[in-house]
């Protein structure tokens, strides 16, 4: 008695490059804080098990500290790079995507930017501060990238919505209004109830200067974001987005 030949096994549709066995690289700016180093190292180390990752997030910084991302990148096949910085300014135009054109098979995802999740843990940090709001002055670090700059007043916008309180933008360099006079301006308008939600990500210089500013002008000042569960969120749907078929 004959047997019928065996069938053949369908090819599979799956593309290997979109498992989350490629690495994970989190570009990130550099700090000379070690606790700032840390918080961008726990929040790479957060995505990377919550995608069940079989090998730890790798950290590259463009400035201020090491590893590079250009080191980073010399050593991994195929990355999905994140660049975690909140807005996309001259480090996330120009120096990321540089670091990656001499690598083929690398993805690059979008910044943080005006995400749900940076804006919804920015008015957590608010609501943490004083709930009772009734203005917040959302200060960035600074870019001399319009659209940069014009994120950081996106999000400011959206936060103003969801809590329900005025708000206005400055930065503490390069051009834009500064911090001070933002928060004397809402003052002068009739706000008592001011906070000052820092856009950064982690402590550092930054973080430390708009911390005093808040003190010199008798207003609240949030921590940083990056210590956020939702930024670690966000840094998992961005690599989930890259690696989609």
């Amino acid at each position: 008695m004959s047997r019928a030949p065996a069938a053949t096994p369908a090819a599979s549709t799956t593309d290997p490059r979109d498992r989350t066995s490629r690495p994970l690289v989190v570009a990130a700016h550099g700090t000379a804080s070690a606790e700032g180093q840390a918080v961008v190292r726990r929040c790479a180390d957060g995505a990377a098990a919550a995608l069940g990752m079989p090998v730890p997030a790798r950290v590259g910084y463009v400035d201020v500290c090491g590893p590079t991302l250009d080191e980073v990148l010399a050593d991994v096949t195929d990355p999905v790079v994140v660049p975690f910085f909140l807005a996309s300014g001259y480090h996330v135009k120009h120096d990321v995507p540089s670091a990656l054109e001499a690598l083929p098979g690398s993805t690059l995802t979008p910044a943080l930017g005006a995400a749900d999740e940076v804006v919804d843990a920015l008015a957590d940090r608010v609501r943490e501060v004083d709930p009772d709001a009734d203005a917040v002055l959302v200060v960035g670090a600074g870019s001399s990238v319009d659209a940069a700059r014009a994120e950081v007043a996106r999000v400011a916008e959206l936060v103003g919505s969801r809590l329900g309180a005025a708000t206005a933008t400055a930065f503490l360099s390069g051009p834009g209004p500064r911090a001070a006079c933002a928060l004397t301006a809402l003052r002068i308008a009739g706000h008592t109830r001011i906070v000052l939600a820092t856009h950064l990500l982690s402590p550092g210089w930054f973080a430390t200067k708009a911390r005093r500013v808040a003190e010199a002008g008798g207003a609240l000042a949030t921590g940083p974001l990056g210590t956020h569960d939702l930024l670690r969120d966000l840094v998992v749907r961005r690599y989930r987005e890259a690696v989609s078929p």
